[in-house]
């Protein structure tokens, strides 16, 4: 029933996307990205990225924006699949879905920095998250870019701490924190 609703869910977002796509920008999953790190014994840093799967930008300055968990990469095969089964557990929450507005005036002129509250549904919950960016707006496209890093909490999406203990002993039991500093760069072409 869980996948059900999942891939219900999945197939709302996507129809969103497009639709929204149509009105205005679709988001160009192979030049832009979302990085993010994972952090252990306090010091030691591992970068990793998600791919986003869809999204759209419409000239009214609605956004939805679909991520693939999957598509977890840390260049470490093995560390993939451990975030993804035991931290994330993909095969159950497979995807992020991100929505909001922009005023629709970023949309145009030149570059502005604002903040974005964007709805972010992780691992089942939803949370507003504020987002500090970077829009730069040009006839053909429009360039969001996170104005500086923002600090996610896995906790404060359901994610739980025997997940992250799960995570920590297939590496020894080391400390692995459970806040990821997290960056972007989207691009959305009409």
């Amino acid at each position: 029933m869980k996948k059900l609703i999942s891939t219900l869910g999945l197939l709302c977002t996507v129809i969103s996307a497009q639709s929204l796509a149509e009105t205005g920008y679709t988001l160009d999953p192979n030049l832009s990205n979302i990085t993010f790190a994972t952090i252990k014994k306090q010091f030691v840093v591992e970068p990793a990225s998600i791919k986003p799967l869809s999204g759209g930008l419409t000239e009214e300055g609605q956004f939805a924006i679909l991520l693939d968990v999957k598509s977890v990469s840390t260049g470490v095969a093995i560390r993939d699949q451990r975030l993804n089964e035991l931290y994330f557990e993909s095969m159950t929450f497979p995807e992020v879905k991100i929505s909001g507005k922009v005023e629709p005036s970023m949309l145009s002129g030149d570059p502005k920095r604002t903040t974005i509250a964007a709805e972010v549904t992780l691992h089942g919950v939803t949370k507003t998250i504020d987002f500090p960016v970077l829009i730069v707006p040009s006839e053909e496209l429009v360039m969001v870019s996170s104005a500086s890093t923002i600090i996610v909490n896995g906790a404060d999406f359901g994610i739980s701490t025997d997940n992250l203990n799960k995570l920590s002993a297939t590496v020894g039991g080391l400390a692995i924190s459970d806040k990821i500093p997290l960056s972007f760069n989207l691009l959305f072409d009409k």
